[in-house]
């Protein structure tokens, strides 16, 4: 049962264990304790457990079941769906035990705040376990999933072991010798070196074949964009070919197994390994292949900022089976400005499953690439509903707002001007907001500057605050501030501007900010990793002020929230020439610039 609920197996002692090494009680236990046992055995709890891969969650949480309720039934469903079944008729006395809480929290449909109560209410334990970046993702997520996971009770699992901890670690490890190996190991801690978490690094680092380093990268990589489900052979061999180089490709899938798995599956002191094979729920039946949840981890920290290889994009958005998967997948390119594997990804998911969400996203981007015809297409391909319903009304307003830019031209011209890849990519809102404005509405009037501001457009907001708008006048010279362009703001202030004149003496401090920030860029990108989306906002707003392209695509590359609006932005102020093709069509896998062929 401990394997079958995620507790890791523990690297051997020098003379062989098989079982599990004797537990170190950790600060949090009798915190874990009380919150299992509070109400019971009229009510149940909701807690989750929160801490890095390997730092001693799950061992916990199952020692604590076992000394509260150790004759309860134990259920680990396969997704929401098996606890949504059962909110109208739970049972009792039984531990629902959700291991990475994020693959029900993200799936379709989600599991609700209403049915985790149907299971408290009749005497039920539902514990949860999830990485720190994940609790702070789904804890901001807003809607229903923000009040699921802010309802749980947190227990907080540090990755290193307190001081008390380590006493009791050194007291055990008298009589456990697997204790004090880990406890010897200097590159890991005690509940990591446990777990393998040192060999599984190893393992990747120091492959047999350069084919087994593809491979557990390709899965890593598969679970860094959004994949949660096992892979199969035949997927990944697909997938690990743009890892390898060009004089490794040549031979065939089944070559590329042969050489890879032996290695990637070998098990590691004990029975850890790179990538792990699952069932699939039926005697003699195989799911595929997970990478370890350490390993991955690792590995996406140390990838980070690595582009994910075009065959694993497009591997991955054709041969997934998972609609969760694939709405991950597709949200992964299309923050990475991966608009190709999005749009493939989307595709199937309107298509193939019909998902009226997903052809909205998908129409939303063949919008901006002024493809109306088959936005409307995929559209019509749904049932009809009132999200449906509102983004065909909204693709013909814009056809209306396009055809006013477009006078002169023949039925069905395509011309992606910079007005109209602009409008496009704008969704019409600040053409809506303009003609609000010129109508003599104030809020609409703020509004359009405010999002003007936030897309970066300097040339629109300079020519209205030339005109005397006010609004406009104080973000031009907002702008220049956050860019320490002294000459540009003395040139206004010289003219009369007198939010330039009031914004001069904030230069100074803006320019002592500016040696800082190396510093200030490393904190936050430490708390982007650690989940946290104020972060996200604040380390790309960061960049876009200091015009650092090089680092803004470096966090578009890790997927980081608002690093693809903000690198448009810098493109928008700056009026590169590449701005409507990036806007419009995105980057390559390898972040070159997509160049469409666009048919007359």
């Amino acid at each position: 049962m401990p394997r079958d609920i995620g507790i890791h197996s523990a690297t051997p002692a020098h003379d062989g264990d098989d079982d599990l090494p004797e537990y170190v009680e950790r600060d949090f236990d009798v915190k874990l304790r009380v919150t299992l046992s509070a109400h019971l055995p009229d009510r149940g709890s909701f807690l989750i457990m929160i801490g890095g891969s390997s730092a001693g969650k799950t061992r916990s949480l199952y020692e604590a079941i076992r000394e509260l309720v150790p004759d309860w039934r134990l259920f680990l469903p396969a997704g929401a769906a098996d606890l949504l079944a059962l909110k109208n008729a739970p049972p009792s006395r039984t531990v629902f035990w959700l291991d990475e809480l994020q693959r029900y929290l993200g799936s379709s449909p989600p599991l609700t705040p209403e049915c985790v109560l149907a299971l408290e209410r009749n005497g039920n334990l539902v514990v949860g376990t999830l990485w720190p970046d994940q609790y702070a993702r789904w804890s901001a997520a807003g809607g229903e999933t923000q009040q699921l996971v802010k309802r749980a009770v947190p227990i907080s699992v540090p990755d290193t072991l307190s001081a008390a901890e380590l006493h009791e670690a050194n007291r055990v490890a008298e009589r456990d010798g697997r204790i004090r190996n880990a406890l010897d190991t200097g590159d890991a801690g005690m509940t990591q070196a446990l777990a393998g978490g040192p060999s599984l690094v190893l393992c990747w680092e120091q492959p047999s074949t350069p084919y087994a380093k593809a491979i557990i990268t390709a899965a890593a990589d598969a679970h860094r964009v959004g994949v949660q489900t096992p892979l199969s052979e035949d997927l990944l061999a697909e997938a690990m070919y743009g890892y390898l180089k060009r004089h490794e490709r040549g031979r065939s899938a089944e070559h590329f197994l042969q050489q890879a798995m032996p290695h990637a599956t070998r098990p590691l002191h004990g029975d850890v390994r790179a990538l792990m094979e699952v069932d699939g729920g039926r005697p003699g039946t195989r799911a595929g292949f997970v990478v370890a949840d350490y390993l991955a981890q690792h590995l996406r920290r140390v990838r980070r900022t690595e582009p994910v290889p075009a065959a694993a994009w497009s591997t991955l958005a054709t041969r997934l089976r998972h609609p969760d998967d694939l709405r991950r997948l597709a949200e992964g390119a299309r923050v990475r400005l991966r608009f190709g594997p999005a749009e493939a990804a989307l595709t199937r998911l309107a298509y193939e499953f019909h998902d009226g969400r997903s052809a909205v996203v998908l129409a939303d981007l063949f919008i901006r690439q002024d493809r109306l015809d088959e936005a409307v297409k995929a559209l019509r391909h749904q049932k009809a509903s009132p999200l449906v319903r509102h983004k065909l009304a909204h693709v013909d307003e814009l056809r209306e707002l396009v055809a006013d830019l477009r006078p002169s031209a023949g039925p069905g011209a395509r011309d992606l001007s910079y007005e109209v890849a602009d409008l496009l990519a704008d969704g019409g809102v600040s053409e809506r907001l303009r003609r609000q404005a010129a109508e003599g509405d104030a809020m609409a009037a703020e509004r359009l500057i405010e999002r003007l501001a936030d897309r970066g457009c300097l040339r629109e907001i300079r020519d209205r605050a030339d005109r005397g708008d006010r609004a406009a006048a104080e973000a031009l010279a907002d702008l220049y501030v956050a860019w320490g362009d002294e000459e540009l703001l003395v040139a206004r202030a010289r003219g009369g501007d007198q939010a330039a004149e009031l914004r001069l003496s904030k230069l100074h401090r803006v320019s002592a900010r500016g040696e800082a920030a190396r510093y200030e860029i490393d904190a936050l990108r430490e708390a982007v990793d650690e989940g946290s989306s104020q972060a996200a906002l604040d380390l790309c707003t960061l960049l876009f002020d200091l015009r650092d392209e090089a680092n803004l695509r470096a966090e578009l590359d890790a997927g980081t929230p608002g690093a693809a609006e903000k690198l448009i932005a810098l493109y928008t102020a700056l009026e590169h020439p590449s701005l409507i093709h990036l806007r419009a069509y995105g980057l390559e896998a390898d972040g070159r610039l997509v160049t469409p062929e666009i048919n007359p």
